[in-house]
């Protein structure tokens, strides 16, 4: 049984792209239906950044450098 999930997840490994899109879809046009269209847009907007700001982090390690680099000292 244990090898039949298995097999079943790696045959689910090649649509995780399409998984992943449609599920996105989905929570968004659940955000729609029940927020309004402009409160759903801010609201991925937010996620969105915080995606990024997570992905640099990862890529650079410091969440010090990046808000040195967005808000540079004043000299």
């Amino acid at each position: 049984m244990e090898a039949n999930y298995k097999e079943q997840l790696i045959k689910i490994a090649g649509y995780r792209g399409r998984i992943i899109g449609s599920l996105i879809g989905l929570i968004a046009g659940l955000l729609w239906v029940f927020l309004s269209f402009w409160k759903a847009l801010v609201f991925v907007v937010c996620i969105l950044c915080g995606y990024f700001l997570g992905k640099r982090i990862d890529e650079r390690g410091s969440f010090r450098d990046i808000i040195k680099r967005v808000f540079p000292p004043n000299e």
